[in-house]
This record gives structure tokens, sequence and C-alpha cells, in this order.
């Protein structure tokens, strides 16, 4: 891909605009698990005046554009049905238009632009495999416990009567004695229920599964995709 030094510039003026917004987004998501739409708004105002001026500049790509939205609104109707939250979905959809065409400075990519050059695409297949280290830190973390289950790459064992004080998360554990793989949200009789059975010794620990912060791997497939390249090309 042969750039000039326009487009350079532009590339990262685009990257720090959404890097930090990006970067706001997933410190607000580690706090509260809530994102002020004011992040994606802001995104949407950016990729105007960049669209005005590449239209201005003669620079603006309708096939570019329409792929990457393309893309963005796909992968957003399969995390809608996926039960994603509505600010992953936000979040692609803003980079999809913010870049139509992968951002490109000096030597990043590392690697080179993949051969299809829909950065969103990118940024979504590592913003993946950041999040397959998810199931292993729990795997491990569960391992040297020796906490050992199927739930264990799913989950955490905690004990009963910690649940109150314990935030972003959800119950595993099911009070007939089965268990729900992708927990249940937890309600005040629960946790009464649980700290109940807790005294009478009948129920000393509970599995629960943490609510992590999809915006965080987004933002990691963000940067890896400008500084490395797209991470499944890489690799295969």
């Amino acid at each position: 891909m042969i750039v000039g030094i326009g487009y350079e510039v532009e590339s990262l003026l685009r990257v720090c605009v959404g890097g930090v917004l990006l970067i706001i987004a997933a410190i607000m998501d580690m706090r509260e698990r809530e994102i002020s739409d004011v992040v994606w708004l802001i995104m949407v105002i950016a990729s105007g005046v960049f669209l005005l001026t590449d239209i201005i500049l003669n620079e603006f790509s309708p096939p570019h554009m329409l792929l990457s939205l393309g893309f963005g609104v796909v992968m957003g109707a399969v995390l809608y049905f996926l039960r994603f939250g509505g600010a992953d979905i936000k979040a692609l959809l803003g980079i999809a238009l913010l870049y139509p065409r992968y951002p490109v400075f000096g030597e990043f990519p590392l690697f080179g632009v993949p051969p299809v050059e829909v950065f969103v695409m990118s940024v979504l297949t590592n913003t993946v495999i950041s999040g397959l280290s998810a199931p292993l830190w729990l795997f491990v973390k569960n391992a040297l416990r020796r906490n050992f289950s199927p739930l264990m790459f799913m989950g955490i064992k905690v004990p009963a009567d910690s649940l109150r004080h314990r935030r972003h998360f959800r119950l595993m554990h099911s009070f007939d004695g089965s268990y729900v793989c992708g927990g249940v949200e937890v309600t005040e009789d629960d946790i009464r229920k649980i700290e109940n059975l807790h005294r009478e010794g009948i129920i000393e620990e509970v599995w629960i599964t943490p609510e992590l912060p999809f915006i965080v791997f987004i933002a990691f497939g963000f940067f890896t995709a400008f500084i490395l390249g797209d991470i499944i090309v890489i690799l295969f």
C-alpha cells in the first residue's frame, strides 16, 4: 500500500483521536461498566470532520467507506444477537466510520497492511484473539487454587459470604445444585439466600463469572492493529 505524506499525517491524527477516545472508554468500562454516549458522539463528529476534509481535498473513497461501514454494521448486528453491550457495538461502528481506510504512518503497521484493507476488521480479529486470554487467565487462577471443574475456564470460586462486597459479576451457582455457565444477574434476594445457606454451613463457596470490560479488549485490538497489523494475517 503506497501512500503520501498527507495521508500518513491524517492517519496519525485519526489514530490519536480514536486512541484517546478508546482509552477514555476503557477506563470508564473498567470502573463502572458504563460508558457515556458523549465518547461516541465525539467520535462521530471527528469522523464527520475528517470526511469533509477528504471530500474537499478530493481524497474521499466511497468504496472504502461502504466496505468499512458494511463490515461494521454486520459485526455490530452479530454482537447484538450475541448480547454484547451497546457500547461495544457503538465502538465498532465508530471505528468503521472514523477509519474507512487502513491508517498508515511511517513503518506502522510493522507487519504491513493486511490484504483486506478494512481497519475495523483487523481491530475485531485482534480483539477476539486478545479476548481468548480471559479464559486462559481464569484457568490458571483456578488451577493454582486447585479449583478443578468444567467451569474453571468461565469463572472463579469465591467465599459465599463475599458476594455482597463484590461488583461486576454474574452468579454461576444455582440453588437446585446445578450451574449456569453464562451466569445470571444477582439480586439482593439471591445474596440473602446464599448468606443464609452459608451461615447454616450448607454452602461454603460459589462460582461466579466476572463481567469483563470488552471495550478494553477492543482498545487492545485497535492499537495492535495500527502498530503491528492483523494478527491473524501475521500468524498465518
